[in-house]
C-alpha cells in the first residue's frame, strides 16, 4: 500500500487539491478531519482558538485501521499528516500559499482575527513544512505554491513532480517577506 500525503496550513487548498488529484489518478481520498470526526477522535473544543482538539492516539489508531486495510494507493489529506506511518508514505505534498493571500482566504472563511493571524504566522514560519521534513525526510517532501491559479494547475504540477521529485523547490516565505520589507506585517509578536 502506498500513501500520497497532502498537508499544509488551513486555506492552502488541501481538500480541493486532494479531491482533484484522487480523481485524476482514480484513487480514493481520505480526509483526516472527516476520519477524526467519524472515529470520535475530537476530544473537546478549544474555545479560544475556535478549533477541535484531536486525540492523537485515537487518530493514529483510526489511520492504521483505515489505511492499513487498503492494498492500493490512496491520497490522505489533512493537517495531521505527520501521524501517518512513514513506511507507507510514497510522497508528501505540502501546499503553501503566500501569507497575504492566505490571510484573505481565511478572512473570507470567517475565521476570527486571532485564528487568521495564528495560521498566517504558521505559514510564514513553515510549520507544516518543518513537521513534514522531520517526519518523512527531505527526499519525500515536495512543496507546492497554491497562491495563484486554479487547484487543477497545482495538481498537474504535483503529477509531474511525482515523476521527477528532484524538480521541487523549497518555499521560504520568511525570506521573501523580509526581502520585501513586509515580514513584520505577518508576525504577531513583533520585536522592538
Amino acid at each position: 500500500m502506498s500513501v500520497i500525503l497532502i498537508g499544509g496550513s488551513p486555506g492552502t487548498g488541501k481538500t480541493k487539491v486532494a479531491s482533484i488529484l484522487g480523481a485524476k489518478l482514480s484513487i480514493e481520498v481520505i480526509s483526516l478531519t472527516v476520519l477524526a470526526e467519524k472515529a470520535g477522535c475530537i476530544s473537546m473544543k478549544d474555545k479560544i482558538r475556535d478549533t477541535g482538539i484531536i486525540n492523537e492516539d485515537c487518530l493514529v489508531d483510526a489511520i492504521i485501521d483505515e489505511v492499513g486495510e487498503r492494498r492500493k494507493r490512496v491520497v490522505v489529506e489533512g493537517h495531521y499528516i505527520d501521524l501517518i506511518p512513514s513506511g507507507s508514505v510514497e510522497i508528501v505534498f505540502i501546499l503553501r500559499t503566500h501569507p497575504a493571500i492566505l490571510r484573505e482566504r481565511l478572512t473570507k472563511r470567517g475565521y476570527t482575527e486571532s485564528k487568521v493571524n495564528e495560521n498566517v504566522e504558521a505559514e510564514v514560519i513553515g510549520v507544516c513544512q518543518m513537521d513534514a521534513l522531520d517526519s518523512f525526510g527531505e527526499a519525500k517532501v515536495i512543496e507546492i505554491d497554491t497562491s495563484h491559479g486554479p487547484p487543477s494547475d497545482s495538481v498537474d504540477t504535483m503529477i509531474e513532480l511525482m515523476k521527477n521529485p528532484a524538480q521541487g523547490d523549497r518555499i521560504d516565505w520568511m525570506q521573501q517577506l523580509e526581502q520585501e520589507g513586509r515580514l513584520d506585517d505577518f508576525l504577531r509578536d513583533k520585536v522592538s
